[in-house]
């Protein structure tokens, strides 16, 4: 824990790891100094994820000052609280803003050469970012997408071969499926946060 301290805000064009969402992994850095650093201010109300993330993953001066938090948000509101998970309320505007920086790095021709030959996008920032593109740039999400999925079906098959020979540790490959399906665990997605 003692090293998350050091966690920083990381801008959507350092994010790129091969195989992996550029908004995803950009959340997750922020989701991460959220529960382990920051906490947010005013919690109101905790989703499953964000409670159980405080309680294996923030220190427990951070968990214990959250916990509270919502607590007495109960209690003031007699018992009835905010139904939004402030972390997951968090997160989303952090989406948008990451989304935002994402279409205007997108007006950079080394950048958008960079996505079509290896950025990463999950399919639900895809849509959300196609949604903020201008038509003609369109089209380089679908490139991306399309080529992610191909390296993941050729991942899974390695995967599955060496899995069928007792080789099970490292792959990654069922992570990267998982995220690309569905975006990063904890981060509010096609499902209803909270």
């Amino acid at each position: 824990m003692s090293g998350a301290k050091a966690l920083r805000a990381v801008p959507v064009g350092e994010a790129a790891a091969h195989g992996a969402c550029l908004v995803c992994t950009v959340l997750r850095h922020h989701q991460t100094r959220l529960v382990e650093v920051t906490g947010v201010p005013k919690a109101s109300h905790l989703c499953n994820h964000h409670a159980w993330s405080l309680a294996r993953s923030a220190p427990a001066e951070l968990a214990a000052e959250m916990y509270a938090q919502v607590l007495f948000e109960r209690r003031k509101n007699s018992g009835g609280t905010e139904r939004t998970c402030t972390f997951c309320a968090e997160l989303q505007h952090e989406e948008k803003a990451r989304l935002d920086e994402l279409v205007e790095q997108m007006k950079i021709p080394s950048f958008t050469a960079w996505m079509r030959r290896s950025g990463t996008l999950c399919l639900w920032h895809a849509q959300r970012l196609a949604d903020r593109l201008p038509t003609g740039t369109r089209p380089i999400i679908e490139e991306v997408l399309t080529r992610t999925e191909e390296e993941l079906e050729v991942d899974l098959r390695k995967c599955a071969a060496e899995a069928k020979l007792g080789h099970h540790a490292g792959s990654g490959v069922l992570g990267r499926v998982a995220e690309f399906l569905v975006c990063q665990r904890g981060i509010p997605g096609e499902e209803k946060p909270c």
